[in-house]
């Protein structure tokens, strides 16, 4: 799903109560959130009323301005590595009232993967209980959709923003550059050596010390795929299998398995010689 569409499905006030936004960087995906907001929240939806609404013109950023909406709400993550249960119960309870002006609602939580397991669970338990009385909506803004945990994924809509600029380009570009080598090196020896040197190569995409961090795995995946355009890597059928693969290995890290064994797992299951013929 894409912005544009998600745009007109607020227009159309059809939106999901809950959208994740993800991809892009962190300004992007607050711009966004701010675009939705607006339509969302507008007197005159559809009609590009954000120089006379009363409600566009006070929407803003907290922080950014002097800007404030009382039914637009932004949960800022409270901890130096989490969003903790307290700030989100407290966040949470504006979710419980009428809107104080515009038709509906609008809550942000602009860190979603720093949500904690007690977090999140606070948070579903508002997605589950839709307001009866007036629209309200979630924005869930995180990196990729899969810093969240999968209860939370599986009750929202994700719209991907894109891709996080330059330095991930030019990370994911180096990854698959030795990736492509050590795979050519596989398909010439055969070695099981050169399969543990892939897994490595996909190692080194960082980020790993989190375990519900969703980056380095869409950072491996995305090398994964730019990769099998390479020419000596073998089948490409065998390759963008292992990039799904990668894209759904949070879940893996979750259950204690470690980023190593579980990339190792992985490349060997897709691209041994074997499975890459099967």
């Amino acid at each position: 799903m894409n912005l544009e569409a998600v745009r007109e499905m607020a227009v159309r006030e059809r939106l999901y109560p809950s959208v994740i936004l993800h991809g892009a960087d962190e300004a992007a995906r607050r711009a966004a959130a701010l675009d939705l907001a607006r339509l969302l929240l507008c007197a005159r939806p559809g009609d590009d009323p954000e120089a006379v609404c009363p409600h566009c013109r006070r929407l803003g950023w907290p922080g950014d301005g002097d800007a404030f909406h009382p039914d637009f709400q932004v949960l800022e993550r409270d901890l130096k590595t989490a969003t903790s249960v307290e700030a989100t119960r407290h966040f949470l309870r504006g979710a419980q009232v009428a809107p104080f002006e515009a038709r509906g609602q609008v809550f942000v939580v602009a860190a979603a993967e720093s949500l904690s397991g007690e977090a999140s669970n606070a948070l579903l338990k508002s997605l589950e209980e839709p307001h009866l009385t007036a629209p309200r909506h979630f924005f869930l803004l995180a990196p990729s959709q899969f810093d969240l945990l999968p209860t939370l994924r599986s009750r929202s809509l994700a719209v991907y923003l894109g891709g996080a600029g330059d330095a991930d380009e030019a990370r994911i570009e180096e990854l698959a550059l030795r990736l492509a080598v050590a795979l050519a090196e596989y398909r010439a020896s055969g070695s099981a050596a050169d399969l543990f040197a892939a897994a490595a190569v996909l190692g080194e995409a960082g980020g790993w010390d989190d375990p519900r961090a969703g980056r380095p795995w869409s950072l491996a995946a995305a090398a994964v795929r730019r990769a099998a355009d390479a020419p000596d890597t073998g089948p490409g059928r065998p390759l963008l299998a292992l990039a799904e693969a990668l894209l759904a290995a949070p879940q893996l890290r979750l259950r204690g398995i470690s980023a190593p064994r579980i990339l190792e797992g992985l490349v060997f299951r897709h691209l041994a010689a074997r499975a890459a013929v099967s």
